[in-house]
């Protein structure tokens, strides 16, 4: 049987998928667009407690009911996607991508997803742009909301039956929720909130909130007219606007729990945007449409490499709406009105045991055969390529953590630590390799973001968090060598008055540097600097090249820049501390230049991961200078 549909929410479907869909063709034509999704946070919460509150009052709740009706509105169609994205992926992606896409993918059939993307990377870069799953990060967070809500609230509805108990006890839960939000803010881990459920919470909870509140029977003594026009203006001005140390969608979920509240008044003129038979049609099929878009958006960026032309954009569009078409009505309708449960959950489990043997397979299968060349392929294995410490090596250093190698060789003897940001962690590679071979363990201790400056930094925030590395690493008498790496071309740093400098001929800079090795030297520590190195910023893209080479011919891949850019960049730097500190300056130019040229990779691969990171085919080149020079 076929629930009524209401216009004003099949219409905040609408809104919200195209937003997304427009933000993933051209984040720079609609930047805000991204929020769309959190507008689907809001719905969710209230379509799902307004069904489990009808149907307690009518003793028709079941758990089991639940959660097979969540089966087939979602899993059918979200295989079938999943299906269609594996075959499109083995097909078009290198080697590597076809790695990370494969681990998404399992990933994502465990609804796990939003772990998987905050750990590898997050949502806004480029590269993120690339991974066709990367959406279905929200989708595990409803499920993870469908998996504990439903449990939670008929608890709730069960031992207390005192609505104003209920209602205050959600809106704890919201307060708390948008608290981690805020608290997170303010500590510059945006990623964190964007991803995570708890972080999520306070959206859902409004939606709970809106589904609860008629059941106070408050009279309604508001103009129609005003009430829905402020709740409109309140997701239109966020849409345009961000509010800073608050989360970014606040206005907006607010505006739409208002409209959901306040359920369509019919003879209402206003309540006509509401009743547009296109949108309500965009809104009837937003979950297929949700689904389908970014795959199809992210192959053909694959592709095309280069920023989407218009007719691509339109190409992708007719493309998404086709497939979404059919996908809704040839596979959501009929599992959700025609097949009988027997078939559905038949269906379910022999897609989901084959699409996790088929990922598991060729993951096993380090060499599963590529159409491309090896040369594409080794380039392409170096993107985004960076060093991680397991989370097995993090040890409590000071008020925060530090990564402890080679522990499991030596009692803990942590002669050795390499600090800095992660142009020192970049570094951990040979690192490790050094300590192996040296039999002793060492630690990572990584300044995200951050310098390892305790006078001036990137920030307020980052001065502090240096400090509190710094005073831990001269406090332990351990620590013998300390090796400090950093971003050497940061131009701009603020003073612990909040003071804004420009270092334009690396004067202030030097300041901060010295100042942060006779703080060490002076308390018994061995010091050694990690030197500049030669970035392609933008001359050099191991993401683009790879694929260049395969769609669209390219040939001949320079590597390298000539060296007296390099020489006039840092050849004051490098003078310097060849003189400061003799040997205990190690210096990565060595490796990636000659006298000539410096270079970003060869024939067997790139030397970077990104713009300005090392890859490990790149650091593994620099063990040698560890091995020369750290005693």
């Amino acid at each position: 049987m076929k629930s009524a549909r209401r216009a004003d929410i099949d219409t905040l479907r609408a809104v919200s998928v195209i937003s997304v869909i427009f933000f993933h063709l051209d984040q720079s034509f609609f930047p805000n667009g991204y929020l769309g999704v959190d507008i689907f946070f809001v719905i969710s919460g209230y379509v799902i407690t307004k069904s489990i509150i009808r149907n307690f009052k009518n003793n028709k709740f079941s758990f089991l009911e639940f959660y097979f009706r969540r089966i087939k509105r979602i899993l059918p169609v979200f295989l079938v996607v999943l299906f269609t994205t594996i075959i499109f992926a083995s097909f078009v992606f290198l080697i590597a991508d076809l790695k990370r896409f494969l681990e998404s993918l399992i990933s994502s059939l465990g609804f796990v997803s939003n772990f998987y993307f905050w750990i590898t990377g997050g949502y806004f870069s480029t590269n993120d742009q690339l991974k066709p799953l990367l959406h279905i990060w929200s989708l595990s967070v409803e499920e993870q909301f469908y998996l504990f809500f439903p449990i939670f609230f008929y608890l709730l509805l069960k031992i207390k039956k005192n609505l104003n108990f209920n209602l205050f006890t959600v809106l704890v839960i919201i307060s708390l929720s948008f608290i981690i939000n805020i608290f997170f803010i303010s500590k510059g881990h945006k990623d964190v909130i964007f991803f995570m459920f708890p972080a999520r919470i306070w959206q859902f909870g409004l939606g709970i909130l809106i589904a609860m509140l008629p059941l106070l029977k408050i009279k309604n003594t508001l103009n129609d007219f005003l009430y829905l026009l402020f709740a409109i203006t309140l997701i239109i001005f966020n849409f345009v606007t961000k509010i800073k140390f608050l989360p970014d969608a606040t206005l907006m979920c607010l505006g739409v729990s208002l409209i959901l509240y306040r359920a369509t008044n019919e003879k209402n003129y206003l309540t006509n945007i509401f009743n547009i038979k296109p949108i309500i049609f965009i809104g009837l099929i937003s979950f297929s449409l949700y689904l389908w878009h970014w795959p199809i958006i992210s192959f053909l960026k694959y592709i095309y490499i280069d920023k989407l032309s218009l007719n691509l954009m339109i190409l992708g569009l007719i493309t998404t709406f086709i497939v979404s078409f059919f996908s809704w009505r040839y596979v959501e309708q009929p599992f959700l009105y025609k097949y009988k449960k027997k078939q559905i959950l038949t269906f379910v489990a022999v897609n989901y045991l084959v699409l996790f043997l088929s990922a598991s397979f060729i993951l096993q299968s380090n060499n599963f055969p590529s159409r491309y060349d090896k040369f594409p392929n080794k380039i392409a294995s170096s993107i985004g390529n960076i060093y991680n410490c397991s989370r097995f090596e993090y040890i409590k250093f000071g008020d925060t953590y530090a990564c402890l190698l080679n522990s499991k060789r030596k009692k803990d003897n942590r002669k050795l630590i390499l600090f800095g940001n992660s142009h020192a962690y970049m570094y951990g590679w040979p690192f490790k390799n050094h300590l192996l071979q040296t039999d002793q363990s060492g630690l990572i201790v990584q300044l995200t973001s951050c310098l390892p400056f305790i006078d001036q930094n990137i920030s307020l925030s980052c001065i502090r968090k240096s400090k509190n590395y710094f005073d831990e690493i001269n406090n332990d008498k351990r620590i013998v060598n300390v090796i400090i790496g950093l971003t050497w071309y940061t131009k701009k740093l603020v003073n612990e008055k909040g003071e804004i400098f420009i270092d334009n001929d690396f004067e202030i800079r030097k300041k901060s540097i010295d100042k942060l090795i006779n703080s060490l030297k002076k308390n018994g520590k061995n010091v050694y600097l990690i030197g500049p190195i030669d970035i392609p910023g933008k001359k050099f893209s191991p993401e683009t090249i790879s694929r260049e080479i395969i769609f669209k011919g390219k040939k001949e891949i320079n590597f390298k820049v000539k060296r007296e850019n390099f020489d006039a960049e840092y050849e004051q730097i490098i003078n310097y501390y060849e003189l400061l500190l003799g040997s205990n300056f190690l210096k990565p130019s060595e490796i990636l230049c000659d006298e000539k040229n410096c270079y970003f990779g060869d024939n067997d691969g790139s030397f970077f991961s990104d713009s300005n990171h090392l890859s490990k085919y790149g650091a593994d080149k620099m063990y040698n200078l560890f091995k020369k020079n750290i005693k």
